[in-house]
């Protein structure tokens, strides 16, 4: 079990931080995600570069200033949807039954979805994004997530495969990589650091 390790600081502008230890496997998304803090805005603070990596065991000040963090909607890109819901791109070419929905309920949270395995295994990007993580994790295989505008992000996990780099843009149309012989897709939409349910949101 891996523990988040922190303490607390004050900056000489009175500003509250808390100071997180990069644990293994942890990304700035990742890390963003846990405090709801806007990536670029964490690596900025530290005064890191977009394509520096994060190492074990290094220090990252974390701002608790609300004031700071609210600027992840002030920045929001001017294509960002004000009324209504986007529609977003299928991530396969035909979409297979879902074997796993998500849902938001406490006592059975499923931030994404699982697709039922098919014939089709070429995994696509829902909208032109930036690829801000490659990586993988037990029991998901390899997994990529997109940065798109508007303040959405999406998800695609149990890849074999993967045809993209961190920091490369894509756009939909674009193969991001392969699935896993026998495994369907994962697949996650997040709004903000919110996990929102995909399905209403894919053009069929």
């Amino acid at each position: 079990m891996i523990f988040i390790s922190f303490t607390s600081q004050i900056n000489s502008a009175g500003t509250q931080l808390k100071i997180h230890i990069v644990q293994p496997k942890e990304t700035a998304f990742s890390i963003s995600q846990k405090y709801k803090l806007d990536w670029r805005m964490l690596l900025e603070w530290n005064g890191k570069k977009e394509n520096e990596g994060l190492k074990v065991g290094e220090k990252l000040k974390i701002p608790q200033n609300l004031a700071y963090s609210s600027k992840i909607e002030k920045n929001l890109p001017e294509d960002a949807p004000s009324t209504g819901s986007p529609k977003f791109h299928s991530p396969l070419k035909v979409l297979p039954p879902v074997s796993l929905p998500y849902s938001n309920l406490s006592y059975y949270p499923n931030k994404g979805v699982l697709f039922k395995a098919s014939r089709h295994k070429d995994v696509h990007p829902i909208r032109s994004g930036k690829v801000v993580v490659l990586d993988q994790m037990d029991g998901y295989r390899k997994y990529i997530i997109l940065e798109h505008k508007g303040g959405y992000s999406s998800v695609y996990a149990n890849l074999r495969s993967v045809s993209v780099k961190e920091g490369e843009t894509v756009k939909a149309g674009d193969s991001l990589g392969e699935l896993e012989e026998g495994k369907g897709l994962y697949f996650q939409i997040n709004q903000g650091t919110k996990a929102v349910d995909p399905i209403p949101l894919l053009k069929y």
